[in-house]
């Protein structure tokens, strides 16, 4: 008997959960079960009695961005036309004797990675700026990080106005240097993964890596370095006195109390810095998290608490920029400011300046003009990054506005991730 009950129980029980199925069915298509969230047209509500519902239109919900347009920008201007009489790198102007790098090269790897974003005119004057100091191009590495996936490579595809150009055509047929994209657009601490991966990959022990809105110059007037106070300090170019940082990490008694273990030199804090590969990677490389601002502090701070050492040293001068100067006085020579030259020829044919002599000085004002106006001037001091609002219909466009204001929330993120990490959002 007791058998014949759990048989008919049994039997009983998809009865009974179709008969459950069915209340819930009835319930929530009831007039008096309304989902919350719902407006009268969906729930089966009849509406209030003299208000009429507006119909939805089909497709998707538009934000209305009549108050948020782009303001008008003024259209930028290549800031090295001469460029366009080069054929090859054998039409590159030649640079100035006592800055030039050796016929053959160091026996150290100089390989300096440069990235790039926004704002093609100060990349092209950065670069140009290293390569004028001695830096070898073909050292020159410059990481497209536009997250337009090669749509810079030539063929072209991004016209000058776009805030993401960059023409890759100059920068490796005319001036020799090199150019690798990220795989999408990278944070500043993604961007940092990628230099060791690259680093890792090409089978570098170290390398440099600098901002690209700086422009640098060799020491001409000899009032940096530790023999300045000599009554005859030796001249180095730029890019020697970096080789000679590099030979100062290979001698047995440098990092003597970390046991030899180095992570980074800085040459004007990180706008140009010498990074150890496997310190990185010992560290677990750069926290992703902590996306732009203040990733330099959690990384120096984790440098510390390993006790890897990091210091500071000089190669020459790193200007801070936010625009462009006239780049033929990176060249040194004797330009008269009244008739500047119009083509390759014309500057070709002008003498070389003397070292640290008036043309030297020439270029020191300017460039002291634009590190003022960026530190000083009206515009706020990252206002170069939004100069370009074009590239409308172009590959993978961006509205420049609505870019920028999601940096800043990615920004604001992770400052927030930082302080919830750290207990603070302060920085040493």
């Amino acid at each position: 008997m007791a058998m014949r009950k759990r048989v008919w129980g049994l039997s009983a029980f998809p009865t009974v959960f179709a008969l459950l199925l069915l209340f819930c069915w009835a319930y929530r298509f009831s007039s008096f079960a309304s989902p919350v969230g719902l407006s009268p047209l969906h729930n089966g509500t009849p509406p209030v009695e003299g208000k009429k519902i507006p119909e939805k239109k089909p497709g998707p919900i538009y934000k209305d961005i009549e108050k948020t347009k782009n303001p008008p920008a003024i259209p930028i201007v290549d800031n090295f036309l001469l460029a366009d009489h080069f054929n090859s790198t054998s039409d590159f102007p030649a640079i100035a004797s006592w800055n030039r790098p050796p016929k053959t090269h160091v026996p150290e790897k100089t390989p300096l990675l440069i990235g790039f974003t926004r704002n093609w005119p100060l990349l092209q004057q950065c670069v140009l700026s290293y390569i004028t100091a001695g830096w070898p191009p073909e050292d020159i590495y410059v990481v497209d990080n536009t997250g337009t996936m090669k749509s810079n490579f030539p063929p072209g595809k991004l016209s000058l106005q776009n805030p993401f150009h960059l023409n890759v055509d100059r920068l490796v047929r005319l001036f020799g240097i090199k150019v690798i994209s990220t795989p999408t657009l990278l944070t500043f601490a993604q961007l940092q993964n990628f230099y060791i991966f690259t680093a890792q990959e090409k089978g570098w022990d170290y390398y440099f890596w600098g901002h690209m809105d700086v422009v640098v110059t060799s020491d001409e007037d000899l009032t940096l370095g530790s023999d300045k106070h000599l009554a005859h300090p030796k001249f180095e170019s730029f890019y020697m006195r970096a080789v000679k940082a590099i030979r100062e990490t290979q001698d047995p008694g440098y990092a003597a109390e970390q046991k030899g273990q180095w992570a980074l030199r800085f040459f004007a804090y990180d706008w140009l810095a010498l990074n150890n590969v496997t310190t990185f990677k010992t560290l677990g490389g750069w926290d992703t998290f902590v996306s732009f601002y203040l990733a330099d502090c959690d990384m120096h701070e984790r440098i510390r608490m390993a006790d890897f050492k990091m210091d500071t040293t000089e190669a020459g001068w790193v200007f801070d920029v936010g625009r462009s100067i006239d780049i033929n006085l990176l060249f040194r020579r004797k330009i008269d400011p009244k008739n500047p030259p119009k083509t390759l020829g014309e500057l070709n044919d002008l003498p070389e300046d003397e070292l640290g002599g008036s043309g030297f000085k020439e270029l020191r004002k300017a460039i002291d003009v634009e590190t003022e106006w960026k530190a000083y001037g009206d515009a706020y001091r990252n206002a170069w990054q939004v100069k370009q609002a074009g590239g409308q219909g172009e590959p993978f466009y961006r509205d420049p506005r609505g870019f920028a204001e999601a940096m800043e929330m990615a920004i604001a993120n992770g400052v927030k991730t930082y302080q919830e990490k750290w207990g603070h959002n302060t920085c040493e």
